[in-house]
């Protein structure tokens, strides 16, 4: 009978390294590299594809080059603003991609159209693009359109937006000139695609004076914004000044001293 005595771990390790080392070796000389991963084909995607003039989308592209600044256009000609949902600059991350937001502008024609997104670093181009298709706004209505300030404070307005999908959440917004957009409650659209918001200012708020405020009405995430509107309200009116009685003449003669 035959012993062999067993082989140490540390002898082990150094048989697998070996063995490991080898068949690197091998498939190296063989032409057996490791492939690298290959970057997936440019796409882009919109969060929506049906949008008004004035309506926001956010666009992710993916599968560009990792760094590479890319431009977003209508119809291949018509320069789109993005804006990053996260970091500052409009450039692929580390993994190909891009997710911005983007403001329809007021001036596209309804009908379709499309957006392209292009990377054009190292005189190498890379784009993608998607169809979108624009509609016309939700129509708007405000009553009463002009009102003094204690009416207001009292009454408030009653905004009508009409052309929405039936059954759609639309937020609402108030802003002036001077402050930024603040957002109201939501409401569902009925069956024939209209919504209805009676707005009553709240007391020492910026919303609660004088002057032109506008209000808007919106899909939630954006895409479809009904038609702007505004209304004024004005100073209440002076009370009139007390007018004095004419005077009454004395009827006798006036007398002097002195």
């Amino acid at each position: 009978m035959s012993t062999t005595s067993p082989r140490t771990r540390a002898q082990r390790g150094r048989s697998a390294a070996v063995l490991t080392a080898g068949l690197l070796t091998a498939l190296l000389s063989i032409g057996g590299a490791f492939p690298a991963q290959a970057r997936p084909d440019p796409g882009l995607s919109l969060s929506s594809t049906t949008v008004t003039p004035g309506g926001t989308i956010t666009l992710t592209a993916s599968g560009f080059p990792e760094g590479g600044s890319l431009d977003f256009a209508i119809d291949d000609t018509l320069p789109l603003t993005t804006y990053p949902v996260t970091g500052s600059a409009v450039k692929a991350d580390n993994s190909g991609q891009y997710k911005g937001t983007a403001r329809i502008p007021d001036s596209l024609s309804t009908g379709e159209h499309s957006i392209s997104v292009t990377n054009d670093d190292d005189n190498t181009v890379t784009n993608a693009s998607a169809g979108i298709t624009v509609v016309a706004q939700p129509a708007s209505s405000v009553a009463p359109t002009t009102q003094s300030l204690s009416d207001y404070l009292k009454n408030g307005v009653t905004a009508t937006f009409t052309g929405f999908t039936p059954g759609a959440t639309v937020a609402f917004g108030i802003s002036t000139p001077g402050t930024g957009d603040q957002a109201g409650p939501v409401a569902v659209a009925d069956a024939t695609g209209t919504v209805t918001l009676h707005y009553i200012p709240e007391l020492g708020t910026n919303y609660a004076n004088e002057g032109t405020y506008n209000l808007t009405a919106s899909t939630e995430a954006g895409a479809i914004q009904a038609a702007p509107l505004s209304f004024t309200v004005t100073a209440d009116s002076a009370a009139p000044a007390p007018v004095a009685s004419p005077a009454t003449p004395v009827k006798r003669a006036a007398t002097f001293t002195g």
